[in-house]
């Protein structure tokens, strides 16, 4: 190995490192040995504490959510950055290289409405991206934040464990794993499809649980925190472009599909909200499912200049 290759090696390696470290004091876990290990990784090398530095810079600039992200987010107080977790642990003894002005996010991947998306990260994890969805990666790393929307992250057996973060929950794939993640509003959903998956929020007994296959976790604003088994074709139908609808509320059916449609749906009948539903919703056909609704229930559709609205008969 010639000299060349050999320092881009290091470099690779130390930002490895230094990812796995704003991994490791974001967990809730993260206990005072764990900061004193930092705190001796971050001095043994000058490099440490400038690729740290960077790396927080490319997370918070990367992952800094504009006003409408920001709603998609669950309400949770509000944690310390890395960087302000970085000159707590560091002090002002340690002085950081300034940061270049061109520093961004080495990569955000997100798809509007309506559409989906599937990439391969560093050819060892498979993520499938459903409509309206940000993912930001870290550089050169195992970690990722999910912003808004859902994904499915498949591990190809082939490289170290990838850690994700989504709002206040943060979860680990195992090198065999597959996890269904989907961040609502008020609720983060994570689902163990294969394999078990590594879960971690405050709500949970000692901060963190192991997710058998086939279970689904699901963290609320409030705080708390349910644990069920979804029908895993039903939630994982989007990926052949449908949706699978089961006795559910005509409110939550709608909301649904307004996730999938550039032009939006408009309930504009209050009394029949919570009437049930069963169906198949086919994404590349449009408002078809729609257009059943008359047969079903005393609504009519009427065209907007904004989109489609259901109102009583």
């Amino acid at each position: 190995m010639d000299g060349a290759v050999r320092l881009v090696w290091r470099r690779a390696s130390i930002r490895s490192h230094a990812a796995r470290w704003i991994a490791r004091l974001h967990a809730d876990d993260c206990t005072e040995a764990d900061k004193q290990r930092f705190r001796q990784w971050l001095y043994s090398n000058p490099r440490h504490a400038s690729a740290f530095e960077q790396l927080t810079e490319l997370w918070e600039l990367g992952g800094s959510p504009g006003p409408a992200s920001a709603r998609h987010a669950p309400a949770r107080a509000m944690r310390p950055s890395r960087r302000q977790v970085l000159a707590g642990l560091a002090g002002a003894a340690l002085l950081l290289p300034p940061m270049p002005r061109r520093a961004q996010a080495a990569r955000v991947l997100q798809t509007p409405a309506g559409t989906f998306s599937g990439i391969t990260l560093e050819g060892s994890v498979r993520c499938e991206l459903d409509t309206d969805t940000r993912l930001v990666l870290l550089p050169d790393s195992q970690c990722g934040r999910l912003e808004k929307g859902q994904i499915v992250l498949s591990a190809l057996g082939r490289a170290p464990p990838l850690w994700l973060f989504a709002g206040p929950v943060n979860l680990r794939l195992c090198v065999q794993g597959a996890a269904n993640i989907r961040l609502d509003p008020d609720c983060v959903h994570v689902t163990a499809v294969r394999d078990r998956l590594l879960v971690k929020d405050p709500s949970l007994a000692g901060g963190r649980a192991w997710l058998p296959p086939g279970q689904r976790l699901s963290f609320f604003a409030n705080g708390h925190s349910r644990q069920d088994t979804p029908d895993l074709n039903a939630l994982l139908a989007w990926q052949q472009g449908r949706i699978v609808f089961r006795n559910c509320p005509l409110g939550e059916v709608v909301a649904e599909i307004n996730r999938y449609m550039p032009q939006k749906i408009t309930l504009q009948a209050p009394l029949l909200t919570g009437r049930r539903l069963s169906g198949v919703y086919y994404i590349s056909r449009g408002d078809s499912f729609l257009q059943m609704l008359p047969h079903l229930l005393p609504v009519r559709l009427v065209r907007t200049p904004d989109g489609l609205e259901i109102a009583p008969v």
